[in-house]
């Protein structure tokens, strides 16, 4: 081998260790991303499910009320 591959060889693992070493301190930036999603997924979709089901107690109401004036 020649210096020059030499020194390729060595930069290439310098640069392999060093990503490592940032992808062991960005997991735990990196779980908490993902929990923070999650958390935000579970927030919107219980907003949806309580504006549908307001939505459809509000229905429910008015086609009672509906159904009762035409019985009369």
């Amino acid at each position: 081998m020649n210096l020059f591959e030499i020194a390729l060889a060595n930069y290439i693992t310098a640069t392999r260790q060093q990503d490592k070493r940032q992808r062991l301190g960005a997991t735990t930036s990196t779980k908490r991303g993902i929990i923070t999603r999650l958390a935000a997924v579970a927030v919107v979709l219980s907003v949806a499910i309580l504006a549908l089901d307001t939505a459809g107690e509000r229905y429910e109401q008015q086609l009672a009320i509906a159904v009762a004036a035409t019985r009369q």
